[in-house]
């Protein structure tokens, strides 16, 4: 078998186990993508304990761990894009100005929050004050992915908190990648403040030249809509036939066959998520903003259920890269203390953050718990920050362990609590409504 024969292999074992293992929590009412996470702590760790298995399918962990292009990578994140791309699809501009303010609390409190209990927790455990700091970076990114997976599941994407939810979300991932970027320059002395600067200032510009597009762009969907239709009734007019779908024989046609609306989607998508990373925003805001660009053309670009497909093949991949990063030989007594430690306040700082801003934006307490939650899961954001303060020689490879683990418990431990507390919220709501009617 030659080397693209066990990619191919690879693939069909990780597809397969995810498949099965995430049915497996989906029959206890547990959310598939925990499966998934499992899935990669199970391949990487069989491999590590037993390399003659790795051998057998030509999968090198060595050269994984060094690769961060390596394919598995590549698909999950751009399965990571399409989500954002699709969940962007369904958003449009005036829904998310609605959730504005309780959205911007959310975001600026559950970055305050965790952010300065991680620093006063690193402080007290003696910890120097540029270690405390990035584990407080580490701890107020939440995993935008893994939250909305979850609302997808539970079908919550388009109710008022799963609208809130996406709002602080975005504002969340902007917020934290400009936080990131000042923190790894102050605890880089080689870092340059005009640089640091520069780039607050470029994002900043990207995001109001986006928006403010973005706002306009209905006026642009309504014309385009209206010639359609104006052909559509003229074809018939001449014809007798009536058209419908994308039959390519109506004269100078202005919607697209599903394909090829697919393929100038997915154009604009990537190329939004390339600008996005180039000016050091995540990709996935960028794929979001084209999301959202084309939520107003969804009647002459129909390429949702094609988007959709892709994300339900590339998405797993991410879910399961995330679980590779876990290495169970690495854990010790001592990094296991740290972890519960870190564990415990990333979780209780996150849901506060989140809840407490849902209250302030005027949101009912059900829905502030579930918002509370859904903030809960961080994700490649902490993974970034562990792997920056190794790299600098601030994180030791116990610290770099403890805050990757982190990263990935949250992840797996957040995805039931959304769940029971979505579940809560509408049965709460059902007795009221039935006592109501009593």
């Amino acid at each position: 078998m030659d080397e693209m024969g066990y990619v191919i292999l690879q693939l069909f074992i990780l597809m397969s186990m995810a498949l099965i293992l995430g049915r497996v929590f989906e029959r206890f009412k547990m959310p598939g993508l925990v499966g998934e996470i499992i899935v990669g702590i199970i391949f990487i760790n069989v491999i590590i304990a037993y390399p003659g298995v790795g051998d057998y399918i030509h999968f090198n962990v060595v050269s994984f761990d060094a690769d961060e292009t390596h394919f598995l990578n590549v698909m999950g994140e751009l399965g990571v894009i399409f989500l954002l791309f699709t969940v962007g699809l369904e958003t449009r501009f005036s829904d998310l100005l609605k959730v504005g303010r309780p959205a911007l609390y959310i975001a600026v409190l559950g970055l305050v929050i965790p952010l300065v209990c991680g620093l006063l927790y690193g402080i007290g455990l003696g910890y120097s004050h540029s270690v405390s700091l990035l584990i407080g970076t580490a701890m107020f990114a939440m995993s935008t992915a893994i939250t909305i997976e979850v609302l997808r599941d539970l079908d919550a994407v388009n109710t008022i908190e799963g609208k809130i939810i996406i709002g602080a979300a975005v504002i969340d991932d902007i917020l934290c990648l400009s936080m990131l970027a000042i923190i790894s320059g102050i605890v880089d002395p080689d870092t340059n403040n005009a640089t640091i600067i520069a780039n607050t200032v470029t994002v900043i510009v990207f995001l109001v030249v986006a928006f403010s597009y973005i706002s306009r762009i209905k006026k642009i969907a309504e014309k385009r809509k209206k010639i359609m239709m104006a052909e559509r009734k003229n074809f018939y007019r001449l014809t007798g036939e009536l058209m419908v779908g994308d039959d390519a024989t109506l004269p100078k046609a202005r919607t697209y066959n599903a394909n090829k609306a697919t393929l100038l989607a997915m154009i604009v998508c990537l190329g939004m998520a390339t600008i996005s990373s180039t000016i050091g925003l995540a990709g996935i805001i960028g794929s979001f903003l084209a999301g959202m660009m084309f939520a107003e053309f969804k009647d002459t670009y129909p390429c949702e259920t094609n988007f959709k497909i892709l994300t339900a093949f590339l998405l797993p991949f991410f879910f399961i890269y995330v679980g590779m990063k876990v290495r169970l030989n690495d854990v010790s007594a001592s990094i296991l203390t740290l972890l519960i430690g870190l564990i415990i306040v990333a979780v209780i700082t996150k849901y506060v953050g989140g809840y407490i801003g849902a209250r302030l934006g005027k949101v009912p307490k059900d829905s502030s718990v579930v918002i509370g939650m859904s903030m809960i899961p961080r994700g490649e954001v902490g993974v970034i920050v562990a792997t920056i303060g190794l790299n600098l020689g601030i994180f030791t490879n116990e610290m770099f362990t403890a805050v990757i683990l982190m990263a990935i418990g949250t992840s797996i431990i957040a995805p039931s609590l959304i769940t029971w507390a979505y579940h809560r919220m509408e049965r709460m709501r059902a007795q009221t409504e039935q006592n109501s009617a009593l």
